[in-house]
């Protein structure tokens, strides 16, 4: 009787361990999905207006050559932003929900360390887009008008790199709970099946030293 409440309740702590991991999955693949439609939106807007824009003939050709570059690097990046955020949200959710005993832990796990190509990814799309708002405003405007609006351009890069270091550095996490001892805590079951293979296995022992 022991026995069987002992196994009961070790079983409904391990599901409230998955619970909890499930939250961390769901979370994990709501932020990977928000990232990846404002690195679409970030990439159409790059797109459209390197198709749009009208040059003008006499442009100086290294202004040109920045706004491309530019171009090029924002939807590349965006691109491949959306490309990794879309596969690891699939096939990590798919792992912790079809996979073995823990693969939740795993699908979790990997995906947290997942998130620092995507982020990256989204700040280099970002800053080409950026980039690229700059070079269009050096080869469409001229004298004080292009100065106001480059300088803007700018101190809003600016205002986007300091002040994400910051609440980068606000909400770092110096050390998360971990939940996976949970999730691998080990039950009656699990122990009698270990004490049989450890029976089997001095018995194979015993037989080949005799």
């Amino acid at each position: 009787m022991l026995a069987a409440d002992r196994t009961l309740l070790e079983t409904h702590l391990k599901q409230s361990a998955i619970k909890l991991r499930e939250k961390e999955l769901n979370l994990f693949t709501e932020n990977f999905s928000s990232m990846a439609t404002q690195a679409a939106v970030l990439a159409g807007f790059t797109t459209t207006c390197l198709i749009e824009l009208d040059i003008p003939e006499d442009t100086d050709t290294r202004a040109v050559y920045f706004l491309h570059t530019s171009a090029i690097i924002s939807i590349c990046a965006n691109i491949a932003c959306v490309s990794l955020a879309t596969i690891t949200s699939i096939w990590g959710s798919g792992k912790a929900l079809r996979g073995l005993d823990g693969s939740m832990d795993e699908a979790v796990d990997g995906m947290s360390k997942e998130r620092v190509l995507i982020f990256r990814t989204f700040a280099l799309g970002l800053f080409g887009n950026l980039c690229s708002v700059l070079g269009t405003c050096i080869i469409l405007m001229n004298g004080m008008l292009r100065v106001v609006t480059g300088f803007t351009v700018l101190y809003t890069a600016w205002i986007i790199a300091s002040n994400s270091w910051r609440i980068f550095k606000k909400f770092s996490l110096t050390e998360a709970i971990r939940l996976d001892d949970l999730t691998h805590y080990p039950t009656v079951g699990d122990s009698i099946v270990s004490s049989l293979r450890s029976s089997k296995l001095r018995k194979k022992t015993d037989n080949d030293v005799v």
